[in-house]
């Protein structure tokens, strides 16, 4: 009951914050984010919940990183070890929690990090990836091979 909370608050603040901590981050539509991932431009990361990607598959060329797990930003370091100039572009329902995640990354210093709109299901400013037809993949099938980067 209490990691609902914990959520409920976060998505909360998300929907409040959301606008005004992306403002200088890049953003991008998925069919772009999903064209950089194959040419290796960009590492798409898909920051929904394990439920989530159960319910709807990820992005074929994502790697998942659940936003509300303890160690999102080590993972996230771990990744960009991996590939230190390619920036990080963050995919989740509608966009409200990439653009919230990419926010507060940025005022943390983070840099190359890109909110990929719309998400997975769409919004008012993008359909998403799931009506522009993108391919997905099961939440335990691996990711498409031309990706390089791994979850550590």
């Amino acid at each position: 009951m209490k990691r609902i909370i914990t959520i409920l608050q976060v998505l909360a603040v998300m929907l409040i914050a959301g606008t005004a901590a992306n403002a200088k981050v890049v953003q991008i539509t998925p069919d772009v984010a999903r064209e950089k991932a194959l040419a290796g431009e960009l590492v798409l990361i898909d920051i929904r919940r394990p439920e989530e990607w159960l319910q709807t598959g990820l992005p074929d060329v994502a790697i998942p990183a659940d936003f509300t797990q303890r160690d999102f930003l080590q993972k996230l370091a771990a990744i960009r070890t991996q590939s230190p100039d390619i920036p990080l572009a963050f995919i989740c329902r509608t966009g409200n929690r990439s653009g919230y995640v990419t926010g507060e990354l940025e005022k943390m210093g983070w840099t190359g990090i890109i909110d990929v709109v719309g998400g997975m299901a769409g919004s008012p400013v993008d359909p998403g990836w799931a009506k522009r037809k993108l391919p997905v993949r099961a939440a335990n099938a691996p990711v498409n091979p031309a990706v390089k980067i791994t979850l550590p």
